[in-house]
């Protein structure tokens, strides 16, 4: 097995744990390499990617494998971590797992989007989480068009508007008043920000549908961004084309946690959400 490494440099505990883990797999004879800027060329030759970080690290790492399909395993050495599978002090148990082999693949859809601008693509792009379209501090409202297949869903006059995997679903677009959705389904969903509307409601459609959304008015600063990582402004008349990307990305599974434990542990989440049931 030949596994890549990749820390968040900037956290100086995720390099002590580069350290740690580097001498582990010395004493157990496992091939590996440290990356500390990854790019295709260097994700393409591992087996598996190790990511030493949040979900921000982790949410860079799986653009990247998912194109040539390798599968990442994250720490977290973050805040939420949510992506994440295990916490630091389960990395060294959860390696010995790994090493025998003990683990499942899960499997997560991705999104890419193509930003067209009179009439040409100017830029194209793959989201684990989400494509946001957004508003400047200072700037007013922004209003907006959606179509799924060419048909003419809504229109919203908000903040912006979040177009969301499952995965992305417990990011943003739930801050935004999204719904949660099971990470290993696949749709696509689309939430408005700060909407101007009582009717104004998230859809979600089909991830075989091609989602549309159409930029009808913009006077100042609105911005177009990937994962809440990268981002360029946008134009009045530019539109972004939303589809499911062909490629899903591949996450190690050992801890045997469901995703509604996730959301318990990471969210704190009440396990009832009505109230006290106890007789």
């Amino acid at each position: 097995m030949n596994i890549g490494i990749i820390p968040h440099t900037g956290k100086p505990v995720a390099m002590d744990l580069t350290e740690e883990l580097v001498n582990f797999l010395d004493k157990r004879g496992v091939g590996y390499k440290v990356v500390t800027s990854p790019s295709l060329d260097n994700v393409s030759e591992f087996d598996i990617v190790i990511v030493l970080g949040g979900d921000g690290t982790l949410l860079n790492a799986a653009r990247l494998t998912s194109q040539v399909q390798v599968p990442v395993f994250g720490v977290n050495v973050g805040h939420l971590g949510f992506l994440t599978e295990v916490e630091t002090e389960g990395l060294f148990p959860a390696m010995e797992k790994l090493l025998a082999g003990e683990y499942s693949l899960e499997e997560r859809m991705l999104i890419t989007a193509s930003v067209n601008r009179s009439g040409e693509e100017i830029g194209r792009y793959v989201a684990l989480n989400d494509f946001v379209i957004t508003r400047g501090t200072f700037a007013r409202i922004i209003d907006l068009s959606i179509f799924v297949d060419e048909q003419h869903v809504t229109d919203y006059s908000a903040d912006g508007v979040i177009v969301s995997t499952p995965t992305g679903s417990t990011a943003y677009s739930l801050s935004a008043g999204g719904p949660i959705i099971e990470p290993l389904l696949e749709c696509v969903c689309i939430t408005p920000i700060c909407a101007h509307s009582l009717a104004a409601r998230s859809v979600v459609t089909s991830a075989e549908a091609e989602v549309s959304v159409h930029l009808n008015g913009v006077s100042e600063e609105v911005m177009f961004t990937i994962d809440g990582q990268h981002g360029f402004p946008l134009k009045t008349g530019d539109h972004v084309t939303i589809n499911k990307a062909a490629k899903p990305a591949a996450f190690v599974k050992l801890s045997g946690r469901g995703f509604f434990q996730v959301l318990h542990s990471r969210l704190s989440m009440p396990q009832t959400w009505g109230g006290n049931h106890e007789e």
